[in-house]
């Protein structure tokens, strides 16, 4: 690990990884998919395969930065939302960890979805670790709980932000909405500026806030597909032969005009056979609706489970490549991604776009910067700041990587030590022994013990 450790929970094919990339410090990352593991790898991403809620924090002390995108198939609108209805017993949870008390495995009993209390697990590292930035990222239907977690973190000394963004204002060519926590010990923190302007469908004009901005990219930009002349069609259908009627492009010569009735009208690319690999005429106007990790990328307004007609949802369905839904995404074209066509879709439907986490991740971090610390704890728990430039900071930074690396050398070893009572807690419900109690060996220090440290 760096000099300034981060660890990244849940952390899927990369997208945190891939908006840090320039930014200086790298991250481990925690993943329980193979599958994405291996992607991550292939691109020059930090894995360590293991199931979050099973480690004990304690082992990856200390931590200078937190990053955690939890699974949100419990609280998308695109599952089953059972999610609203476990809220309560995750609302519960995270009060019993801000006061000490790890209870995961009585309220896991008790929630719908067993996903759904993974939601906690960012609260569990944050209060274990002290990171000295947190970052975190789920649906827009989590913003409520990340307004609970923003409140219990200030009790431990953080200042919190929360809110959503959506990732067509930072050049992504997708409308994503994501609700997002950042945090940090060393000063306020605030959200990023936009760098595009907002896209809404019944929307005329430019907001005057937004006058100085560029727009949003468009889905046919970013795929290249460029402009497409519009279609006149008439109402002669040549006995059937030639069903919605005969097609011309505008950029040729009109028919013969004759004596006869004819019904002209104007298309732009709205139908499969006109639009071929360029896709509806929609993709021009607007940036992709949300991808939703399969390779088809519904019309505004046309999802399937919506209601509507099947005819218009086969009309207004994009068909991509997995290279396309990747540039979707924020990512390069030529992003590595492992495993089945399944799994690729799926890995870049669960991830967090680059360019947004990149300026989420600078937001988080500029305080910790702007003071140029980094956090040490000596064996017996106490705390010391130091600046961290100058020969003396080289040479300690030094020494702390040899002694992170004895510990993280064994990736295997690593899994074995510090895995928990809880692991397997979700697979095999009889008989689940009791987690350790607050204060122990890598456990969650108590509220005092967290008020003596606080900076």
């Amino acid at each position: 690990m760096a000099e300034r450790p981060i660890l990244d929970l849940f952390a899927g094919a990369g997208g945190w990884e891939e908006g840090l990339r320039g930014a200086g410090p790298g991250a481990l990352g925690i993943e329980l998919d193979p599958t994405a593991c291996a992607t991550a790898r292939a691109a020059g991403h930090d894995r360590l395969e293991a199931d979050v809620a099973d480690l004990v924090p304690g082992a990856f002390a200390p931590l200078w930065g937190l990053i955690a995108s939890p699974p949100c198939q419990a609280w998308s609108i695109a599952g089953k939302k059972l999610g609203r209805q476990d809220r309560p017993e995750v609302i519960a949870c995270a009060h019993e960890l801000a006061g000490g008390l790890d209870s995961r495995v009585r309220h896991l009993e008790a929630c719908a979805d067993e996903r759904s209390l993974l939601t906690v697990e960012p609260l569990r590292w944050a209060l274990a670790l002290r990171p000295r930035w947190i970052a975190l990222e789920q649906v827009p239907a989590v913003l409520e709980l990340w307004e609970l977690f923003a409140t219990l973190l200030k009790g431990h000394g953080y200042r919190c932000a929360t809110g959503i963004l959506s990732a067509e204002r930072f050049g992504v060519p997708q409308v994503r909405k994501r609700a997002f926590l950042i945090a940090s010990l060393d000063g306020s923190v605030s959200f990023p500026e936009p760098t595009h302007r907002s896209f809404h469908p019944r929307r005329h004009s430019v907001p005057e806030e937004e006058a100085h901005l560029p727009d949003w990219v468009s889905m046919a930009e970013a795929l290249g597909w460029g402009e497409e002349p519009a279609t006149l069609r008439n109402n002669h259908t040549h006995g059937g032969r030639i069903p919605g009627g005969e097609p011309r492009s505008l950029d040729r010569p009109s028919f013969t005009v004759i004596g006869g009735s004819c019904t002209w009208r104007i298309e732009k690319g709205t139908r499969r056979e006109d639009t071929g690999r360029n896709g509806p005429d929609w993709a021009r106007r607007r940036p992709a609706t949300t991808v939703l990790g399969e390779p088809r990328v519904f019309g505004p307004g046309c999802w399937p489970r919506n209601g509507h007609r099947p005819d218009r949802v086969r009309r207004e369905t994009v068909r991509v490549t997995v290279e396309q839904a990747s540039i979707l995404q924020g990512f390069r074209h030529d992003y590595p991604w492992q495993g089945p066509r399944t799994a690729r879709f799926r890995q870049i439907g669960n991830a967090v776009c680059p360019p947004v986490a990149r300026v989420v991740l600078g937001a988080a971090m500029e305080p910790s910067l702007r003071n140029g610390q980094v956090e040490e704890r000596s064996v017996n728990g106490e705390r010391r700041r130091r600046r961290s430039s100058g020969p003396r900071a080289a040479r300690r930074g030094s020494r702390r990587r040899r002694r992170i690396n004895v510990a993280t050398d064994d990736v295997t070893g690593i899994a074995t030590d510090v895995a928990m009572p809880f692991a397997g807690a979700r697979r095999r419900r009889p008989g689940i022994p009791r987690l350790m109690r607050p204060g122990g060996d890598g456990g969650i220090p108590k509220s005092k013990s967290s008020k003596e440290v606080r900076p």
